[in-house]
């Protein structure tokens, strides 16, 4: 059996133990480990955080180098920082460590957490190659292979230059979900279609948008066939022949990438989750004023702005956005062959409207009724008019 004297011998010795465990520092940091740490001083060559247990840390000389003036203005002394250990010198207790590191580790944290969770993150396309598209997550450079993206960039890829495939996408938004995570070889991969869960989102969002509203967006791209438009996340299609009442060639004779614009919502198709835009709805119908204005029979002046194999299309001058069809058998009392033995682009002349159809958006001009009656008006001035060489006497009384 112990005695009281061995028993209280034992208890301070435990009170020691005790004792020693709260007080005596940890373990000096390891490389690789990411602590806290406030920053005492900053210069131009050196950066010196205190990371406690009576250690002092200094950015390595090489990251030093590599700073930004506007990076090292940023960080002050008091500032808490988060630093990599990247090597410990413990006769001197100075420890080389890594801000940027120890963003990397946070972001590679980050991106594991993504992983395991399946949530969806919007990132910037940054870059591309011919295998597909660079994103970057904090600090991190990530990979969108091609066979990840969703199919409906398909038709935005340079097929003759597999080179620059993609670079369509260059600074666009994608939603994407990482489907790879391996630090140890700076591998970070992630999918545009496996965002199944964005699906509902973006359902929701068209179920928002009422036909017959007007929304602001911002021109993502310009293509042949139109423009889209960003609204609310989602890029819409503006049709050309949606963009001006008047004739668009290309596009990009009225828009740009980038540009702010009101846009028209024309319809919404919720099975194929399609948005489609107008820019020209936002104005009056010019027809509805061509069916106000003017009448079958009535003449006008006419601009001629298209020359077809059966005739000319020409436009009221005083409105444009209005075009209509100048049959060959309408261009002149002799047989034409082709238009331009007639007419010109650009060249204004009277017409008269034979047929209209503001409804049906139909109109058809004559010129060379227009051109008779012309000539017959200025013989008829002609005849009532004395001759110039004819001697003119008093009238009797």
């Amino acid at each position: 059996m112990k005695s009281a004297t061995d028993l209280g011998s034992h208890s301070e010795q435990d009170t020691l133990s005790a004792m020693l465990d709260a007080y005596t520092p940890p373990a000096p940091c390891r490389r690789g480990d990411v602590v806290k740490g406030v920053i005492v001083r900053v210069n131009p060559k050196m950066i010196l955080i205190d990371i406690g247990n009576k250690c002092d840390a200094i950015v390595h000389p090489r990251e030093m180098e590599l700073l930004e003036p506007g990076d090292l203005e940023r960080l002050k002394p008091g500032q808490t920082v988060h630093v990599y250990v990247l090597d410990s010198n413990e006769s001197e207790n100075v420890i080389l460590v890594s801000l940027n590191k120890a963003d990397q580790e946070s972001d590679w944290v980050r991106a594991q957490q993504l992983l395991e969770s399946g949530e969806t993150v919007e990132l910037e396309v940054v870059d591309y190659n011919k295998g597909g598209v660079i994103v970057h997550l904090g600090q991190l450079r990530g990979f969108v292979p091609a066979s990840q993206l969703q199919p409906g960039w398909r038709s935005f890829q340079n097929a003759e230059d597999t080179e620059h495939r993609w670079q369509a996408l260059l600074g666009k938004t994608l939603t994407l979900k990482v489907i790879e995570v391996t630090s140890s070889r700076n591998r970070l991969i992630f999918s545009e279609r496996g965002t199944f869960s964005e699906r509902p989102r973006r359902h929701n969002v068209l179920e928002e948008l009422e036909v017959g509203s007007v929304q602001r967006g911002v021109v993502s791209n310009i293509v042949e066939f139109g423009a889209f438009v960003n609204v609310k996340g989602i890029d819409g299609l503006l049709h050309i022949s949606e963009i001006s009442w008047q004739r668009v060639n290309h596009p990009s004779q009225v828009l740009q990438v980038g540009q702010e614009l009101d846009v028209y919502i024309f319809d919404v198709d919720l099975e194929r989750r399609r948005l489609s835009l107008s820019l020209k709805r936002l104005t009056p119908d010019p027809w509805e004023l061509m069916g106000q204005r003017y009448s079958e029979g009535q003449q006008l002046d006419v601009k001629i702005v298209n020359l077809v194999s059966f005739g000319a299309f020409a436009s009221p001058v005083d409105i444009p956005e209005v075009e209509g069809l100048i049959h060959l058998s309408e261009l002149s009392e002799q047989p034409v062959l082709r238009a331009d033995e007639v007419v010109q682009v650009g060249m204004i002349r009277p017409a008269r409207i034979l047929s209209l159809r503001p409804k049906n958006r139909r109109v058809a001009f004559s010129l060379k009724v227009a051109s008779s009656e012309l000539q017959e008006s200025e013989t008829k001035v002609a005849e009532v008019a004395p001759e110039n060489d004819a001697p003119v006497f008093p009238t009797e009384v």
